[in-house]
């Protein structure tokens, strides 16, 4: 049993100008998440499956998808692998599921989508996550506008640790570059296409749209392929783990150099000069 809306008006949320859709073929599920997204403020769209889903996500370029895993025609793994082509914006997507195997749980996160299991108590689970997907994209729009006051080269940072995030912008900005900060890949992404910076520095293995994820669109879409991108990690601790990760990313040309963290500022400062040519 789902938890209806209550019948008086519920705080209005910062959701205003933001357009959802839902795609489920369950329209119990459909209009009940429909009800609690206006019922926030929110402009829904709705698709009964996946081909209307994609079709959808296309022509409105929504802000947000919420999407059940089992639809009748593309199923909604299938959707998220289409999403990636270069004629879709970066679009942030949740799976709804009523499977809680670790396998779909690794599979929504090798995909750049959030797992949410269906339950009676689905939008006390669905709301914050969409808070924090809306207000990733409003301050991704703030560094936007400040990005475009900046004379300096400037330098996107990748990572879903916010300790490094800061303490990396930090010692940057000192170096004399303006950065744009993203936590995740599907961000990180949307930025890129956004402000068209002078390099990327990306941590490769994240939640919500991994390093992979992000060197794939970048290396694919016309307008950024460009783009120098320097991958980080910290996950890989043996030198034999290194090496099929480091041909697979150098060999095929995707990235620019490839860092084991701890990465010292004047390490990386030394990868921008060589590979995109930032005097710093």
């Amino acid at each position: 049993m789902l938890d209806m809306p209550a019948s008086a008006a519920s705080p209005q949320l910062a959701f205003e100008g933001k357009t959802v859709l839902v795609a489920d073929d369950d329209p119990v599920i459909r209009e009940y998440l429909s009800a609690r997204c206006k019922e926030a403020g929110l402009r829904v769209e709705t698709a009964t499956d996946g081909l209307r889903a994609l079709l959808q996500a296309s022509k409105l370029e929504p802000d947000l998808l919420i999407l059940d895993l089992h639809l009748p025609d593309v199923e909604g793994f299938r959707v998220c692998e289409r999403l990636t082509d270069a004629k879709f914006q970066p679009l942030p997507v949740v799976i709804l599921t009523a499977d809680s195997g670790e396998a779909t749980k690794q599979r929504c996160k090798e995909l750049g989508a959030t797992y949410v299991q269906k339950g009676g108590q689905l939008w006390d689970e669905l709301e914050p996550i969409m808070q924090r997907i809306f207000a990733a994209a409003d301050v991704s729009d703030a560094q936007i506008d400040k990005k475009a006051e900046a004379a300096r080269p400037n330098v996107l940072l990748v990572d879903d640790d916010a300790i490094v995030l800061k303490e990396l912008t930090s010692r940057l900005q000192k170096s004399g570059l303006d950065v744009v900060t993203a936590s995740s890949g599907i961000q990180g992404f949307w930025l890129a296409l956004k402000i068209k910076p002078d390099a990327i520095v990306t941590d490769y293995y994240m939640a919500g749209g991994d390093g992979h994820y992000l060197l794939s669109r970048i290396k694919s879409t016309p307008a950024t392929k460009g783009i120098p991108v320097i991958v980080c990690t910290g996950k890989i601790t043996d030198a034999r783990d290194r090496a099929p990760v480091e041909r697979e990313l150098l060999g095929r040309g995707q990235a620019a150099d490839f860092l084991t963290k701890p990465v010292s500022v004047e390490q990386l400062l030394n990868s921008l000069r060589r590979h995109a040519g930032i005097a710093v």
